[in-house]
């Protein structure tokens, strides 16, 4: 053997481990970025769907509120209940969800009367925040994730129909 091809061979030897460790180095750091990206996507996904309860919840709320002004198709907001209530007064301030669909959402519901000045017109604008926590609403699911809370808000406004 001549000494300068084994000079030469030794020289090479190594690099094979070299390119190796790097293609492993940076398989990783891909792996590590699209584990990160589907982490992401995922929590993205969680709030669309807590948005979306959020707003059954809130639509919800709003309905209690104009069924118990017009229970029965029947305007009765001026009318006094059982309990001597009128108005905005019927109208319950929050509901609670045990079923599947909204299970840790709640619905808190304002109602405020308001002024017409045309009229012997009553009129009320109710105001419903759906509330859905990443806790208790997807705890079902398995992702009980108590970080973020997601509210949306409906307004409607309903009167009596009276003469303008």
């Amino acid at each position: 053997m001549c000494p300068e091809r084994m000079s030469a061979g030794y020289a090479q030897r190594g690099s094979a481990i070299m390119v190796a460790l790097f293609v492993i180095v940076i398989v990783g750091l891909l792996a590590a970025a699209l584990g990160r990206l589907l982490l992401d996507s995922g929590e993205k996904v969680t709030v669309e769907v807590l948005g979306v309860r959020a707003l059954m919840a809130a639509q919800s709320g709003v309905e209690q509120g104009l069924y118990q002004l017009y229970p029965n198709g029947v305007w009765q907001a001026a009318t006094a209940d059982a309990n001597g209530k009128t108005g905005c007064d019927k109208v319950s301030s929050s509901l609670s969800f045990s079923s599947d669909g909204l299970r840790g959402c709640s619905a808190a519901i304002v109602c405020t009367s308001l002024s017409v000045t045309s009229g012997a017109v009553t009129s009320y604008r109710l105001a419903s925040t759906g509330r859905c926590d990443g806790g208790g609403s997807l705890a079902a699911s398995g992702d009980n994730n108590p970080d973020f809370t997601v509210s949306r808000t409906i307004q409607a406004e309903a009167f009596d129909g009276g003469e303008q």
